[in-house]
Formats: structure tokens, sequence, C-alpha cells
């Protein structure tokens, strides 16, 4: 591949993304129920915070300009936070804009970073600004809007005015609220050369400013710093379900890495807004409290940026929906943060907690080469090492419910000092190991 990727602030590189949804992370549904938490998850050592949208939503209860997922929840909420009514309002169901103020102020005095969520694809059908400037907005030869397939109107990009307003969008939140970055939503929908100026006039004002793709368009990379992994948490997904091999995960990780320009790097994930939505169970139901765990250790120890969905630092197994809030529950539910103090969740705490901390301070977590391992059971067990120079990071995975007996093939496991490991211990001998149900360990060579 010829073309290089963007270069990576290290704060972006040694560090995990957690992901916020006030709808769903506590029973109040503010910015300022997240802010009061902040020292919490500072404390866990996590090092970004990324907010999703928060901004006024289109409140219209015609449910023609709903998406068929907003009607499926059967919540009966109009407010949908992919479908915008104003980027430049913080919606009264989350706050104020000194609420989003106070919040960036205390994460960076935590030492963390912050990141919004843009919608930039599409824009509620009832925004004002469409009825200022209808010409934002994309038309057929008649005149008609055309619509994204959620059913809301589809920005025209070929509108310079269009282009300069969501320019002053991203620098006002930059440069007036002081966030760190963004998260950008179908972001391949967009075209690159927008987001490739929209970086150079956040970076003029804060040089570190980062941009995440939720897409999967490896060509932009060379402006984005990191793409979703969906071929990813798809494939774990299936995998715990019964339906896939671990060794999919291995080819997908391969298919995948050939694609991508050099540098180029993964968000890894497994719960989120979407999933929790949208999969027939929560993850931690599928698997347990131990297979979440080693499903997080995965994906904190494979190559690219972990991304926590908020609850997932407590272990929680709530009922969630995007589409759910504190007026408009309908049978979803939100995190009980009351529970942080039982054993499973403060097992959970202690975990997050190391594996901040080995991110940030191991280099051939957040740098080195991903080397995979032959295993004598590939069908259930994950085996491969990160290694940077002379340091060698391994990580060993039994992705089923059955205790797995087997071995790493042509690899002698001398292992040095385990680093992190499953509640039930993994037994690692020089000629193989003993891995229990979703156990795994994480050593040092």
């Amino acid at each position: 591949m010829k073309y290089k990727a963007a270069l990576v602030p290290d704060w972006f590189r040694k560090g995990s993304v957690y992901q916020i949804n006030p709808r769903t992370f506590s029973e109040k549904g503010t910015i300022k129920a997240v802010t009061e938490q902040l020292p919490f998850l500072a404390d866990l050592g996590f090092e970004v915070m990324y907010l999703c949208p928060i901004f006024e939503e289109d409140d219209s209860t015609d449910i023609s300009n709903w998406s068929n997922r907003q009607k499926a929840s059967k919540t009966g909420n109009p407010k949908n936070p992919y479908r915008m009514n104003d980027y430049f309002k913080i919606d009264s169901e989350y706050g104020t804009m000194d609420d989003l103020r106070e919040f960036v102020k205390e994460s960076h005095r935590l030492g963390m970073k912050v990141m919004l969520d843009l919608v930039y694809l599409h824009i509620g059908p009832n925004a004002p600004i469409l009825k200022k400037h209808p010409e934002f907005a994309k038309q057929d030869d008649k005149g008609n809007i055309i619509l994204s397939e959620w059913r809301f109107p589809l920005l025209d990009y070929s509108c310079e005015g269009l282009r300069e307003y969501l320019y002053c969008n991203m620098c006002y939140y930059v440069g007036e609220i002081g966030v760190d970055g963004f998260r950008c939503d179908v972001g391949d929908g967009v075209p690159l050369d927008y987001w490739k100026e929209g970086l150079h006039r956040i970076r003029t004002i804060n040089p570190e400013a980062v941009m995440i793709d939720e897409g999967s368009n490896p060509d932009y990379l060379t402006v984005f710093h990191s793409l979703y992994a969906f071929h990813w948490h798809d494939c774990i997904y299936n995998i715990i379900s019964g339906s896939a091999s671990v060794t999919l995960l291995r080819e997908k990780w391969e298919e995948n890495h050939m694609k991508i320009p050099k540098g180029g790097i993964f968000l890894r994930d497994m719960d989120n807004h979407d999933t929790v939505t949208d999969w027939k169970d929560r993850v931690e139901k599928i698997v347990g409290h131990n297979g979440m765990e080693l499903i997080l250790a995965l994906n904190y120890v494979i190559d690219g940026i972990p991304m926590v969905y908020c609850g997932n630092e407590l272990a929680d197994t709530a009922k969630l929906s995007m589409f759910a809030n504190r007026f408009h529950m309908g049978s979803f539910e939100v995190t009980d943060r009351s529970v942080a103090d039982r054993p499973y969740s403060i097992r959970r705490q202690n975990v997050i907690k190391k594996l901040n901390l080995m991110k940030k301070e191991c280099d051939a977590l957040s740098s080195g080469e991903t080397v995979w391992l032959d295993n004598s059971a590939p069908e259930k067990i994950i085996s491969f090492m990160r290694e940077l120079g002379d340091k060698r990071i391994i990580f060993i995975g039994n992705l089923s419910d059955q205790e797995i007996e087997g071995r790493i093939n042509d690899f002698p496991l001398n292992v040095s000092k385990t680093l992190l490991e499953s509640e039930e211990a993994v037994k690692l001998g020089e000629n193989g190991y003993i891995i229990p149900p979703y156990g795994y360990t994480v050593a040092e060579m």
C-alpha cells in the first residue's frame, strides 16, 4: 500500500475510550450525573471520555420521519440522539451548554480527554437551518429532499455553505468548549476531503485533536486516527453465540489488516450504543461476567484502541436501548450504579484498572507488532503475542464454555511474569496449558 495512515498522538494510542450514553449511564440521564462520576472513572484509568450525541434532537411525533429501529423500540420516544435538530445547542434532556463546559473542565482536571459525537451524514427533517438554507440538503430533480436509509435528510457536501457551517461547528466545540476531538457517525459516508479540511481547522486550534471514523473504509485512515472494527466485534458475538469458530477471528483480522495503510489502527469494542440496542442479548448475559472479562482483556491486548461502554466497568447486565430515556423507558432499563460495591463488580473494576495501566505503560501493547501463535485447539482458543524489541506479551484465551487442554505449537511457554489472568487460574507449562471456561492469561515472556 502506497499511502500511510495519519499520525496518532500518544495520548490516544496509549489510552482507552469510555463511551457514555447519558440516557443509560444512570437513572438521572444528564451530563451533570456523568460529571459526578468522573473521579471514579479517572481512578479506573480511562483516558478518553466519549459522549454520545447530546445536541438538540428533533422531537416530532410524526413516525413517518422515524427510523425503523426507533419505531421497533416501542418506547414511543420521538427523540433519537442521531436525528439532530441543532448542532449548536444542547438538548434539554441532557442539560445545558454550561453543563458540557463543566464536564470538559472536570475531565481535563482529572487528566482525561473529551470527544463528542458528530452526526454529519444527515440531519433532522425539521432542523431550523434547513428552513434558512434548504440547499444544505440533497434534493432530487423535482426539489424533493433525499433521505438516508434512516429516513433523515441527507446533507449535500457539494454546497460550500454547508461545509463552512459544519467547519464552524467543529471549531466551536474545540475552541470554545475545549473538547479534544470527535467520533464521527458513519464517517465514511461523508466526503474524505471534508474531513481533511475539518481536521486541519481543529488542529489549528488544538494540534493534538483526534478523530474516530465510525466506518470501515481504509482510505479514511489517511485523515482519521482509527476506524471501527465491526468485523472484530461481529466475529466475537458470532463465536460466543455458537455460530462461528475462533478461527474466523484470526482470518478476519488478517484480511482487514491487509487493507489498511501502514500505521492504521482499529477501535476495538464489544458493547456500544448500537449493539446493546440491536443484539438479542447483552454479551454479559450470554457469557456471564467471566466471559465478558475475557473479551475486555482481549480487546485491550490485541492491537488497536480499546473502547468500553458505560456500565461494562461495573459488569452491568441491564436491558438497554439507545431510544429509551427517563421519560420513555418502555421495557428497558438503565445501568444500576449501586452495584459498584458487589464482589463481581469490584473484580471488574480492578481488572479494568489493571488493563488501563498496562495499556498506558507497556509500549508493546500500544505500538508492538501482533504475532499470531498456532495452538492445538484453534476452534476454541485464541493465542497471540504483542512484540516490540525484546519485550513480548502473550495472550491466551478460551472463548468457549468448556475446559480446554492443549499447547501452543512450536512455542515454549516460558512465562517470566503473569500480568493478568481470569479468576479461575490458567495452568501453564512449557509444553502446554489447561484453560478453564472463558479463562485467559496475559503474561510476559
